[in-house]
């Protein structure tokens, strides 16, 4: 029986609902990030290094990419360096705290999928993983 396109996507919706309440249950302990602070310093460790870029891939307005950047500022999980060749250009920069935060939870929230995942055969985990892979490529583009 072949679903159509909308029934995939409506699965993938389900998936990634899944995986954010996993997500969510593993960080946000007293001090650490917030989910969205969590997102928002992941894309800073991927490269996105200004506001302006925080805002674009998080769809919200320079303003509220500010506030979200000065309040990690504040709890110390980044660094605002002004750039040398234009010093109203803000770079960002994760602190010490940060990477030990974002490695805590990454390493907290894999082992909570891992247990999950743990009753299908390897087999079954690889297939998986090809297609997972292949998806995040073609929605990526």
């Amino acid at each position: 029986m072949k679903k159509e396109p909308r029934a995939l996507s409506r699965d993938l919706m389900e998936l990634s609902s899944a995986l954010k309440r996993i997500v969510r249950r593993e960080i946000g302990a007293p001090g650490e990030p917030t989910l969205t602070q969590f997102r928002m310093l992941a894309a800073i460790r991927r490269g996105v290094r200004h506001v302006g870029g925080l805002s674009q891939e998080f769809g919200v307005s320079q303003p509220a990419a500010s506030i979200m950047v000065s309040a990690m500022s504040r709890a110390g999980f980044i660094k605002k360096a002004a750039r040398a060749e234009d010093r109203r250009r803000v770079e960002l920069r994760l602190t010490a705290k940060a990477e030990k935060s974002l490695d805590t939870a990454y390493a907290r929230a894999f082992s909570s999928l891992d247990r999950r995942l743990a009753s299908l055969s390897a087999s079954r985990r690889e297939e998986l993983g090809r297609r997972a892979r292949e998806l995040t490529r073609l929605l990526s583009s």
